[in-house]
């Protein structure tokens, strides 16, 4: 006659290792093209860059508040500083496909390639945004300008700080 085994904890049926499959969309260059959120982003990066991430966060949620332009990003605001969680997953994106690279120094602020440039030569950004940003360009690119100024100088504070720290001697 035949023992059976008694079930050891965590031996349950469907409880083991399982593998899971997740399934991630691909990001192609040419989908980024066929999207005018990210095609518009690319336009931002591309006039007003070199640009901090955060001050795009600022100037699109200033172009929506006082332009009336909209680009289909919700804006949230974390005490004073705007945020979207839409429009760093489409900075990823940009990243990723080649069209907006970081720079190599410390302040790594974001700009477009010649790949980026030559996406924007094939497909124009919403007439809207262009007309806008040309009519105000001075305004935008002066707000954008003290705004990355303001963030170079807290990214030099902090390596100061963390440089500081370094040197103490532990005691």
């Amino acid at each position: 006659m035949a023992k059976k085994k008694k079930k050891e904890a965590g031996e349950e049926k469907g409880s083991g290792k399982e593998l899971k499959i997740i399934t991630v969309q691909v990001i192609r260059p040419e989908k980024v093209m066929e999207n005018d959120r990210q095609m518009s982003l690319l336009y931002l990066i591309d006039k007003l860059g070199p640009i901090h991430e955060k001050t795009l966060h600022h100037i699109i949620s200033m172009l929506k508040e006082e332009y009336n332009v909209d680009l289909g990003y919700q804006i949230r605001k974390i005490g004073k500083i705007p945020y979207s969680p839409d429009l760093k997953s489409d900075i990823v994106a940009l990243l990723y496909v080649g069209f907006i690279e970081r720079e190599p120094n410390i302040y790594r602020r974001l700009r477009t390639t010649a790949r980026g440039k030559d996406a924007l030569e094939q497909r124009k950004p919403p007439a809207m945004l262009v007309d806008v940003l040309e009519r105000n360009y001075e305004p935008i690119k002066n707000k954008a300008s003290m705004l990355d100024s303001v963030e170079d100088a807290e990214i030099r504070r902090l390596r100061r700080s963390l440089e500081s720290r370094r040197k103490r001697p532990f005691i």
